[in-house]
């Protein structure tokens, strides 16, 4: 019988015996936002001003632009300088490209080679099954151009879900009018369960394109089709998947003011600046295996629901409760 407590701790035994996926995990945490972006727009549409969101989103299009100008002209003024300069400086451009299109390979290969690798760890009669890193990158790889393309497609949707939903505020603070108020309580109604079924959506497009290898297109018609019958399930596990992580986070950053924050306080007083650095250190390290870790087990837990919704075997908590009373 299908329960959100198996799920969760097979997932949790996934993520913990076969420690190998972390590197996965740390890279697909950088094209994921920690292995979800539902819960970055659900964390962001509460936590965060919206109108702040706006300007954000306003702010960044026209920040893309402003980059771009200033590198033309930046290459166009180089020119006016001596060769070696010129050499120099192309030479730190060429070197920051390949280091972005490298972890961008990285992050990408790695969210479907963790897809892939869990999979076949669900799908294993063997309980010690042999996999390795490269064998996941090189079956991940094979899934690069349409995997970056779905990422960059729920990114948008997210950015612009956020704009729509300010959009009414920002016209509230120029005009002072009440009707824009409707018109958020309107947009913000719609709109974020929208965007947070989309990303969801696209979540299953990923999966049919890595595991089922589908086109892109069939990918994204069947995640519907899987969304569209299993909609209150998903948004029960996006939901439950939230609160882990806030409250892992939230622990995290308590025993991070407990054990770490004061020795980093009494370097500063004592002006100890090998015991402030490795504080740092030690603080960074923390966070990028926690980062790991939880895009592992999340990432964990989205397949193996993928896998249990194609073959019929899941249904809401809502709706068992509501059964069991008629």
């Amino acid at each position: 019988m299908f329960s959100y407590r198996t799920m969760l701790k097979q997932a949790w035994n996934i993520t913990c015996k076969h420690k190998y996926l972390w590197f996965f995990g740390l890279f697909a945490s950088l094209a994921i936002a920690s292995g979800s972006l539902e819960h970055q727009f659900i964390a962001t549409s509460f936590n965060q001003s919206l109108v702040n969101g706006s300007f954000y989103f306003l702010s960044n299009i026209l920040a893309i632009g402003e980059l771009f100008q200033n590198l033309w002209i930046g290459l166009m003024d180089l020119f006016n300088y001596n060769i070696l300069i010129i050499i120099n400086t192309l030479t730190v451009l060429l070197i920051t490209l390949i280091l972005i299109i490298a972890f961008i390979w990285l992050a990408i290969s790695s969210q479907a080679a963790l897809i892939i690798s869990v999979k076949k760890i669900i799908n294993s009669k063997k309980k010690d099954i042999s996999l390795s890193i490269r064998e996941g990158m090189t079956k991940g790889h094979r899934h690069f151009w349409s995997v970056l393309l779905l990422n960059i497609l729920t990114k948008i949707l997210i950015s612009f879900s956020l704009f729509i939903v300010g959009l009414p505020l920002l016209f509230m603070l120029v005009s002072q009018s009440s009707i824009a108020l409707i018109l958020y309580t309107l947009f913000f109604v719609v709109f974020v369960p929208v965007a947070v079924s989309l990303t969801l959506i696209i979540k299953y497009a990923i999966a049919y394109r890595v595991l089922d290898n589908e086109s892109t297109v069939n990918s994204i018609e069947k995640a519907y089709k899987l969304f569209r019958n299993n909609w209150l399930i998903s948004l029960e596990v996006a939901i439950i998947l939230f609160l882990i992580s806030f409250l892992a986070g939230f622990s995290l950053l308590v025993l991070a003011y407990i054990f770490i924050f004061p020795l980093f306080l009494m370097g500063a007083m004592m002006k100890a600046a090998w015991l402030m650095s490795l504080m740092i250190i030690v603080g960074l390290i923390i966070l990028v295996v926690f980062g790991s870790i939880l895009t592992t087990f999340q990432i964990s837990t989205w397949t193996n629901l993928f896998l249990l919704l194609k073959e019929e075997k899941g249904k809401a908590k809502l709706e068992r409760v509501f059964n069991r009373k008629k």
